[in-house]
């Protein structure tokens, strides 16, 4: 197994007290989405992220989880960490280590969950490359009952390959645009990698919203004894790896 450690870009922070915080989510605009099946909720904006550095608070994560969802992933405000639900568990790894706030207290740029009573286990048959990540995706969940024009939720547990992910860790404090980054960023990457993935499957509505513009998939790793989490940006699935779907 061939593994390159985290590489670290920059880990300026400027922290933002909660008050503050609130003080904005009541301000500003949340862009709150709701969709069915699933119980499909999303609020904050991908590509306002992207474009205008936009990691203001959308909202508290204690509220969202007081919902139960059973997945789930996102952004914390100020880009300052990753957020992650798995199995109803809200899991959360901030870039920068040190003293942080409690993650049910903490507030979210991004976030989008969603909740599956009961799952469907398929069995991953041959090992799904980056570049078929997604298609495989949609025809498996197709072939086991789900509309891929629909939003949905899906886990996985077993092996990634080709792997590229990151925690955020400060603000870039620069300009933003397509091709330059949101944020300062711990980088990770390697061939394979066990552990789990919590992901939404999204609706074309809500490409750009949820998912990087021209995505339908937003997933993060979690590590396989639970305690942390990261966005992937590449990723692949190895043979025997168990991918969980919502039962129709």
């Amino acid at each position: 197994m061939k593994r390159r450690g985290f590489i670290a870009l920059g880990l300026a922070l400027a922290a933002q007290p909660l008050a503050a915080a609130a003080q904005q989510m009541a301000s500003g605009s949340t862009m709150h989405v709701v969709q069915q099946p699933y119980n499909v909720e999303s609020w904050g904006e991908f590509r306002r992220m992207m474009m205008t550095g936009d990691f203001s608070p959308k909202v508290r994560l204690g509220d969202v989880m007081a919902k139960h969802p059973t997945t789930g992933v996102g952004a914390i405000s100020d880009a300052r960490g990753e957020i992650s639900v798995l199995d109803g568990k809200l899991i959360v790894s901030y870039g920068k280590p040190g003293a942080q706030p409690g993650a049910p207290s903490d507030t979210a740029a991004l976030l989008a969950v969603a909740s599956a009573g009961n799952w469907q286990t398929v069995t991953v048959e041959r090992d799904i490359p980056p570049s078929d990540i997604e298609i495989y995706i949609a025809a498996t969940a197709k072939a086991h009952g789900i509309d891929p024009e629909k939003s949905f939720p899906f886990q996985a547990r077993g092996t990634l390959n080709s792997y590229i992910m990151h925690i955020n860790a400060a603000p870039t404090g620069g300009p933003h645009g397509m091709g330059l980054p949101m944020a300062i960023r711990v980088v990770r990457q390697g061939d394979y990698l066990d552990g789990q993935v919590a992901g939404l499957y999204v609706s074309p509505d809500l490409v750009g919203v949820v998912t990087h513009g021209g995505e339908r998939t937003h997933a993060h790793w979690i590590s396989v004894d639970g305690g942390s989490t990261a966005h992937l940006d590449q990723w692949g699935l190895k043979s025997g790896t168990a991918l969980l779907l919502p039962r129709p």
